[in-house]
């Protein structure tokens, strides 16, 4: 029971799905709210939460929330945030900005760790400096690079949104909020419009944070096995001088949206065939409707038999968008649905198309067995937790925030089992309340709107026309000046002594010496994990690709959806996933089918497994057109969204096997097959469905199955299972040996519809013979947190900038994002050997090596750590190697930066370089430097 002097107790119960215990608090003085929950998770999580409501588009919730890492009272650097990502072991370090609060988030395994952590954050978001020059860099800021050149804006911020408005599906999803939500806080870009960020002013942002940044606008969330007395006494402390005030909150009331009107997309109109569609839907009242909420919008969309998507794709009418639809728990909850593909001239069509489905489901009700399996996928996912690499408790919190931050009780949203026992009962009586609620809240409901992109021409440019006056009124002397600012700006002023050592850093003593080493059992080809996931049960049938023609994985993602399309697949509970990565082993790439299930349905996985996958193959032309398009749209939207991710692929794809059937299974090399297939499907769909068929054929030989089991016993089951696959195999392949792709080019510019770039370059430290493991992790991480840190982000205003090594190949790629720079990128990651060369030391290896350390002990959630085993286990990669990675780094000396130093400054000039930018940053930038890149188009 806790028991503080500090905090009231305002409630407390035992939450037995999360395996823990949960407290409500209120701070006496401030009356910050708290929760804990308190379970044996060692990744331990602490969240701060203040209300941050706008009241116009110039982001200023946005800018201060990367403001405030920019110094404080008790630690005054320039860059405290890029200090602790270098010297602490944190598992997760970030903060989100949404439409009326803020959240801060971060954990650690080491008490210790965190300990310093929150001590950090604590007095960034309450004491922060606010210094001009910080909001100059991170917000917005006019710069001249020459005295004759044209004047420019920049800014981190400013880049981030031109970045996010450069989608189509982003403005459309934008507008769609603007147009349900008129007149309240919920209109405005919350992140900032980027032709509105620079009227923001430093003066404004001082104000916001004197008003919103307050303990009595708190709430905090910790998860784990914290010392919760200690961890109480930390928060106690910091908020012990602060006077209690009122907080914020939302008086504007909600009125009537707008009608249905189209959304400006720009010169070509809805070319991507979007449509939205949004309700508003009545205030939360408790946990139960926010549940029933959250399960209807999934039985209406996932699923072979959701109403939604068969309505579509019996129609031909597009595809409903990743990520959607998406409940928002704002205080008026907003559902909201996507959709795309849908053809220039449909967008009526497919409206009448969901709300046909609608009123089918109120008439008729669902599918026979469909709210049973859409149940089982609801809980399995609530048991389990995970959105990808995120700490378990921080996809606990991002659940439970926003109806706590609107009134709702947050350990009745914790203690999710009693709303669970009501949607069965209600499934078991077919449906009926759900049906009810889908009439009243959707079909019924007056407050929605549906937009959809409507060709304008070519938009205004207000930057431009900003620019252009502001160059008008320039005077020889204001150019100098500006001119000046700029150069040092790219300089930037350095810490003192004194500010650099605020910063708390784990001293090596307190590092772990140690990986952590899971349980596995082999059985034959049969994996036996330990994983200590209660009430859930996995398996994952790996499909060793390797020696397969380079030219046959293109079609591997395509023929991974038709194996698992049928119904258990389509639930969620058998997905596709491929991989490729280089080991002792050599380059090894696979096809992952993973399934899971609640540990009650765990005898039956491996059955509904096998069922699923001896199923006659039939692939049908319309089907594998579907599937083709949503890859293409997938790899699209990641290009504009994630094109580092992109980026680093296709660095790879040039420097060795591992990386070029990377590219070829999810990166450019699958999106340029994805395009071509479209093409062949139309003239010759017999040929592709024979291809389909061979490589299938290839699939099931007993030579390339492995099975991944965690969560059950049941390893002659396993067995029985691969044997049976092995029956449906076609025959020996005639697979043919490996060989490296070869791409033609080693410099590339890709061309995307982005107003920002994604740089990329890399240095094949192997191939100079230099590499020693540890200063080369330990120096890239210096590197990334500090070099080009400062240059590329701070400086250069790119949204961000990373450094990463594969130590089985020994390719370290450097790679920025939203990035307003190209070649002024590539020779910041030029000069990395050069500052670190400079900046090698004692001081710099203690304090580089913990972050190089968390890298290489980070946890992974049980669906990663799962596959990752199966992967190591295929590469060769043993726990005894890893092991020797880490006892290189702790063991690095100053002189292996400088060995490092010499590697980069050997290799980089002859590396690959990729970039994705706009055709008018890439001609301008060839135009500048000949030869710096080849266009893609012209390559091919």
């Amino acid at each position: 029971m806790i028991d503080h002097p500090a905090f009231l107790i305002r409630s407390w119960r035992p939450l037995p799905e999360l395996d823990g215990k949960g407290w409500h608090l209120t701070h006496r003085i401030t009356g910050a709210e708290v929760v804990v929950v308190r379970t044996p998770d060692a990744n331990k999580l602490f969240a701060i939460t203040f209300a941050t409501l706008p009241v116009n588009d110039t982001g200023v919730a946005h800018v201060l929330e990367h403001m405030v890492f920019r110094g404080s009272q008790a630690y005054p650097l320039r860059r405290p945030f890029a200090g602790l990502l270098q010297g602490s072991l944190h598992t997760a370090l970030n903060a989100t900005t949404g439409p009326d609060l803020t959240s801060f988030h971060l954990a650690s395994q080491n008490h210790a760790d965190l300990d310093h952590l929150i001590a950090v954050t604590l007095d960034a978001v309450l004491r922060p400096l606010l210094r001009e020059a910080d909001f100059d860099e991170e917000g917005w800021h006019l710069a001249l690079d020459g005295l004759s050149s044209k004047p420019r804006l920049g800014g981190i911020v400013l880049s981030e949104m031109k970045g996010h408005f450069a989608s189509p599906a982003n403005v459309l999803l934008e507008d769609l909020r603007r147009a349900l939500l008129p007149g309240t806080v919920y209109e405005h870009a919350y992140g900032g419009r980027p032709d509105s960020i620079p009227d923001l002013t430093l003066a404004d942002l001082v104000a916001f944070h004197s008003r919103h940044y307050h303990p009595s606008n708190a709430r905090l969330f910790l998860w784990g096995n914290h010392d919760i007395s200690a961890r109480l006494d930390q928060i106690d402390h910091c908020f012990s001088g602060f006077a209690p005030q009122d907080p914020v909150s939302i008086t504007t009331p909600l009125g009537p949206p707008r009608t249905d009107r189209p959304s400006k997309a720009g010169q070509g109109g809805n070319a991507s065939g979007l449509m939205a569609l949004g309700w508003v839907l009545p205030e939360t009242t408790g946990a139960p409707e926010f549940y029933r909420r959250a399960f209807m919008t999934r039985a209406l969309a996932d699923g072979a038999a959701a109403p939604w998507p068969v309505a579509l794709r019996t129609a031909g009418t597009g595809r409903i968008m990743p990520s959607m639809p998406r409940l928002d728990a704002f205080r008026g909850p907003v559902l909201s649905l996507g959709i795309e593909g849908i053809g220039a001239e449909r967008p009526d069509d497919a409206q009448g198309l969901i709300f046909a489905a609608l009123d089918r489901v109120v008439r008729h009700g669902f599918e026979d067995g469909h709210l049973e399996r859409c149940l089982d996928v609801f809980e399995l996912r609530l048991r389990e937790n995970l959105s990808g690499p995120r700490p378990r408790g921080l996809v606990v919190l991002d659940r439970i925030l926003g109806p706590w931050r609107h009134g709702v009780d947050p350990l009745d949203l914790l203690d999710h089992a009693p709303a669970l026992v009501h949607l069965r009962a209600s499934a078991g009586q077919g449906g009926a309340p759900l049906r009810e609620a889908i009439r009243a809240e959707l079909l019924d409901n007056p407050h929605r709107v549906t937009l959809w992109p409507e060709p304008t021409g070519v938009l205004p440019d207000p930057e431009a026309d900003r620019l252009a006056v502001i160059a008008k009124g320039l005077t020889p002397a204001m150019r100098r000046t500006l001119a000046r600012k700029t150069a040092a700006r790219r300089r930037g002023p350095e810490d003192s002594a004194a500010a650099r050592r605020s910063l708390p850093v784990l001293s090596r003593a307190e590092l772990p010496r140690h990986l952590d080493r899971v349980p596995i059992r082999t059985a034959g080809s049969v994996l036996r994990m330990e994983l200590g996931e209660p009430g859930i049960v996995r398996a994952d049938l790996a499909i060793d690709l390797t020696g397969l023609p380079l030219a046959a994985l293109d079609l591997v993602p395509t023929l991974g959806r038709l194996l698992t399309q049928g119904t258990a697949g389509s639930n969620g509970l058998l997905v596709p996933e491929v991989w490729s990565r280089a080991g002792p082993r050599g380059a090894r790439a696979g096809l992952v089918l993973r399934g899971k299930a609640l540990a009650e349905q765990g005898a039956d996985l491996l059955d509904r497994m096998g069922q699923a996958l001896a199923e006659p193959f039939r692939p049908e032309p319309r089907t594998v057109e579907a599937f083709i398009q949503e890859g293409i749209a997938r790899q699209q939207a990641r290009l504009r969204l994630a094109g580092h991710q992109m980026v680093d692929l296709r660095l790879r794809a040039m420097t060795g096997l591992a990386g070029a059937m990377a590219d070829r299974l999810d990166g450019l090399g699958q999106l340029v097959f994805l395009q071509h297939l479209a093409l062949r499907l139309e003239v010759a769909p017999d040929q592709v469905m024979d291809d389909l068929r061979d490589l299938r054929s290839r699939f099931f030989d007993p030579a390339r199955l492995t099975l991944g089991l965690a969560g059950m016993d049941a390893a002659a089951s396993g067995e029985r299972l691969l044997a049976a696959l092995a029956e449906e195999q076609g025959g020996p392949g005639t697979d043919s040996p490996p060989q490296v792709a070869g791409l033609g080019c080693r410099h590339e510019g890709h061309e995307v519809a982005l107003p920002v770039q994604a740089v990329g370059l890399a240095a094949e430290l192997g191939d100079a013979g230099r590499l020693a493991v540890g200063g080369a992790r330990i120096g890239l991480c210096a590197i990334a947190t500090g070099w080009l840190w400062d240059a590329v982000r701070v400086a250069g205003g790119a949204y961000g900038v990373t450094a990463r090594l594969d130590s089985q190949t020994g390719v370290a790629t450097f790679l920025s994002f939203r990035d307003p720079h190209l070649l002024r990128t590539l020779d910041a990651f030029a000069e990395s050997g050069a500052w670190l060369r400079r900046m090698a030391s004692p001081e710099l290896l203690d304090r580089a090596v913990v972050g190089a350390v968390a890298a290489l002990d980070r946890p992974l959630p049980s669906d990663t750590l799962a596959l990752d085993l199966l992967q190591r286990h295929l590469i060769g990669l043993t726990d005894d190697l890893r092991q020797a990675e880490l006892d290189a780094v702790l063991a690095a000396r100053p002189d292996d930066l400088l060995g490092l130093a010499d590697a980069l400054d050997a290799t980089i000039p002859t590396g690959p370089v990729v970039v994705l930018g706009p055709e008018v940053a890439l001609r301008a930038a060839l135009e500048e430097r000949p030869g710096a890149f080849v266009l893609a188009e012209e390559d091919r």
